[in-house]
């Protein structure tokens, strides 16, 4: 007979967080030695019952008044005994004491004894020993039949709770004060054990059918089981459904359905049951567990089975047979439904290494059952899943790319799910909670070493991959697997900082005598705007070998080598790179599968500059009406020039350029809170044209004269100025269009690695009248020679505070740094103090820049 002391098995594998009354509520759980059904079975019946601080308080030690409010509990189901207050007694030290109703009680039955025939002294404490003999008397023994008085009464006792099954996982001393832990243990293997009567000069469990006398459950607590008939095995769970409005589920076993269920035992479905319920009654099920022969055989995922010959099942590496030897039997369900959806050999060849895997299915949990105890398998649960990555992150809910979107309010999501995370969506229906589930899948950082079809070797691992999943080897990526199926690789050495664009290309390889390999010089532009001239040996981790074409458009190029990297500059020129010991390049193109960490990529299209009508390749400050984020990485290129800008200068460009001006543009985006924003772009024109300059000017102190300086090879004009917060080198490509001395306020316009239209005659110096100290406020400024004037300043003005006798910036300037100029000795001038710049056009009223003096007064300044 299977052991019902499973009445309450709890399922804390897949669901402690919807079970009420789970042992993980115990603030002490961790002192909790007995199996947690023991004391959860208790507490749910009323037996014992937890403290008031949440705890459980398991090695304090029981009374034995404590202990005849068990006995009476399992008895009668009632834990209210006050109606056998009154009742007589032989004990003269109860007669107010709180648990005097349930020590009469037990002791009118001779379930319970004192130490003498007037003292019970219920205060002391109760032995193991002690509670022993109160439950094998609740069983039916007649404690003088029986010899549990007398002298041997410990003894006898022993040995008595030892045959009945009451000793088992009672692991404490037996004439000691027994904690609370093992006496929960003691009655909770009391529930289950039979019955017995006498008969025929001696005590049995068993009635006249030879089948078992009822448990103390079913006699003393109405409790009844609901399970298949000897031999069938066919009392299945198919579903666990949340009740709405309820912290109870429903469960529907061998098409019956019981409700208010407390606790969630999804973990046993497709499993033979045992249900326990109160008076048959299918709304008071008070415990669920699989039956004598029921057994999970392994778990895993589906992307780990595979066939072993004609008859057997491997999952996870380790082999199965089936009832009747046929791996192509339908019995495998989806999770909380009956209908049988395919064959575990079919799940085995949808995920076989020569498959094109399809990754919702390869990340599918799997559990192989039998029912029946001989070992082999007889159905098996998967759960559909769906995988992907969250794409966005609200306060309300979150995106999951290519699944769906899920709600916080609605849903179960793990907490601290971000944008970027890899996650597993259980669809409510295969669940037994109010809606979807979503879990994350975590991501281990590995190196691929090589790779066959539908396979990669990470370090030193074989694993399967999903079928749009492409990786290449040598290449580091962040992998998520998933039943030993690579379901996700992200490439982690192409970063953004880490996307280069290829110029040029020269025409011939360079080969050594004898030799098949080959490099191929280019032309490589990188994202801190440096270029060089650099060798390529590989592609994609792949050697470049010599083949001359001598068909097709490349039929003037030596080898099919340069013909591959001039595909890639054809294309769009956006490569990820790595310099290899030889100081040679290994570089991939970026595409839609080499994203460099972002989201997106879109293809080169030939677009219009700057038109709105055509959705321009740049527009209002925008790729192909996708916004640019300030730090990214632009490479620009025309027939005359390739520069490398910054978003920030991309969206500075001056409008007024040639209107036919044309760019194929490509581009690498990432999204953030839902909007797309370009980090790497390539934007090449054919034109005989410059790179566009900025349409707005910046500011900047001199404190240097110009001078040359020589930049990749060639002599260039230089100065350094003040920025506002540090000195800077800026260079000219070439001469500067004005000189420029120390001490000068000047402006000018960004062009990439370079500045152009430098003005300095548009600053002037003058000394402060007056000065509201406001932002966008009145200042009068006074120029030798003029009358005062009244000035704006504009609202992004540029304030510099200045040595400017040493040709030095002052840091944290700000408007409060402007301050009216000084007297001259005589008190009837101002002394210059600061340098300004006007707007222009209707911005002439404006000051866009002004510098001022540290000590007030300018080097070689005049009295105005």
């Amino acid at each position: 007979m299977k052991n019902l002391k499973k009445v309450l098995a709890l399922v804390l594998a897949f669901a402690c967080a919807f079970t009420m009354f789970a042992s993980a509520a115990f603030t002490d759980q961790a002192d909790i030695k007995v199996k947690a059904e023991a004391v959860d079975t208790l507490v749910q019946l009323g037996v014992i019952n937890g403290y008031t601080d949440g705890s459980f308080k398991p090695n304090d030690t029981v009374t034995r008044a404590e202990m005849a409010k068990m006995i009476y509990v399992l008895r009668t189901g009632n834990s209210d005994a006050s109606a056998y207050n009154d009742d007589k007694t032989s004990f003269t030290d109860i007669g107010s004491h709180w648990a005097r109703g349930y020590i009469k009680y037990c002791q009118s039955l001779g379930i319970i004894a004192g130490k003498s025939n007037t003292k019970f002294v219920p205060n002391d404490k109760v032995t193991a020993q002690e509670a022993a003999k109160m439950l094998l008397v609740t069983l039916g023994y007649d404690a003088n039949k029986a010899g549990l008085v007398g002298v041997n009464w410990t003894s006898r006792t022993n040995a008595l709770a030892d045959e009945n099954g009451l000793l088992e996982d009672v692991n404490t001393s037996f004439t000691g004060p027994c904690p609370r832990q093992y006496a929960a243990q003691l009655i909770y293997n009391a529930i289950d054990t039979p019955t017995v009567v006498w008969r025929d000069d001696a005590y049995t469990n068993t009635n006249y059918k030879d089948e078992d006398n009822k448990t103390i459950g079913e006699k003393y607590m109405g409790l009844t089981k609901f399970k298949a008939a000897n031999g069938a095995h066919n009392n299945i769970l198919t579903k666990v459904e949340k009740e709405d409005g309820r912290d109870t589920y429903s469960i529907t076993v061998n098409g019956k359905t019981f409700t208010r269920v407390v606790a969630d035992y999804t973990n046993l479905i497709g499993q033979d049951v045992v249900v326990m319920a109160k008076d048959k009654d299918t709304s008071k099920v008070f415990g669920v567990y699989a039956a004598e022969d029921s057994k999970v055989l392994a778990t895993g995922f589906v992307g780990q089975l595979e066939k072993d010959g004609t008859e057997k099942i491997k999952l996870d590496g380790k082999s199965f047979k089936f009832d009747d030897s046929n791996p192509d039997a339908d019995l495998v369900y989806e999770i909380n439904t009956d209908t049988k959806a395919k064959s575990l050999a079919k799940l085995a060849a949808a995920v076989d290494k020569n498959a094109s895997i399809d990754k919702n299915v390869a990340a599918q949990p799997v559990k192989l059952i039998d029912n029946n105890g001989d070992g082999k398998i007889d159905a098996a649960i998967v759960t559909p899943v769906k995988v992907g990555q969250v794409s966005a992150v609200t306060k309300t809910s979150v995106t999951i790319k290519g699944v769906k979107t899920v709600k916080f309010d609605d849903d179960t999501i793990y907490d601290g799910v971000k944008k970027d995370d890899y996650v597993c969506y259980v669809a409510d229906v295969n669940n037994s909670s109010d809606g979807a589930i979503v879990t994350k899948l975590d991501a281990t950082a590995g190196k691929v070493s090589g790779k066959r079809t539908h396979e990669a070797q990470v370090d030193s691992t074989w694993y399967k991959t999903a079928g749009d999943v492409s990786v290449d080897t040598n290449s580091s990526y962040d992998f998520v697997i998933v039943g030993g199926v690579v379901l996700f690789a992200d490439e982690t050495e192409g970063s953004v900082k880490n996307v280069a664009y290829i110029g040029a290309v020269k025409a011939k390889a360079d080969t050594i005598v004898g030799d098949n390999d080959v490099t191929v010089k280019v032309r490589m532009y990188f994202p801190d705007k440096t270029d060089a001239e650099v060798k390529v040996s590989k592609i994609a981790g792949t050697k470049l070998k010599k083949g001359t074409i001598t068909t097709g458009e490349n039929a003037n190029v030596e080898t099919k080598a340069v013909a591959a990297i001039n595909a890639i500059l054809a294309n769009n020129g956006l490569v990820t790179y790595s310099k290899l010991s030889d100081g040679t390049y290994d570089i991939k193109a970026v595409s839609s599968k080499n994203l460099a960490g972002t989201d997106a990529f879109v293809d080169a299209t030939t677009k219009n500059y700057h038109s709105s009508s055509v959705n321009g390749a740049y527009y209002d400050s925008k790729i192909n009406k996708v916004s640019v984020d300030d730090e990214a990485v632009i490479y620009v290129k025309t027939a005359n020039e390739t520069k490398v800008l910054t978003g920030k200068q991309l969206k500075n460009w001056d409008k007024t350029v040639d209107a036919n001006l044309k760019f194929t543009a490509a581009y690498l985006a990432e999204e953030t809170n839902g909007i797309n924003y370009v980090k790497v772009a390539a934007l090449v024109a054919d034109k005989n044209v410059d790179v566009p300059g900025s349409k707005d000017a910046v500011y900047a102190y001199a404190v240097t004269d110009v001078y040359t300086a020589t930049v990749d090879g060639e002599d260039k004009d230089a100065v350094q100025a003040w920025n506002g917060t540090k000195v800077v080198t800026l260079y000219a490509d070439g001469t500067f269009n004005e000189t420029i001395k120390a001490g000068d306020l000047f402006s000018y316009k960004e062009n990439g690695n370079y500045i152009e239209k430098i003005d300095t005659h548009s600053a002037a110096s003058a000394a402060v009248i007056g000065f509201d100290g406001k932002a966008e406020g009145e200042i009068t400024l006074k120029v030798a020679g003029s009358a005062a004037q009244t000035y704006t300043l504009d609202e992004d003005v540029v304030v510099y505070v200045v040595k400017d006798g040493d040709h030095e910036g002052v840091a944290d300037a700000s408007i409060s740094s402007i301050v009216e100029a000084g007297y001259n000795k005589a008190g009837d001038k101002r002394i210059e103090n600061v340098k300004f710049i006007l707007g222009t056009g209707e911005d002439n009223d404006k000051v866009v820049a002004i510098i001022i003096d540290e000590d007030n007064e300018l080097d070689n300044a005049k009295e105005v």
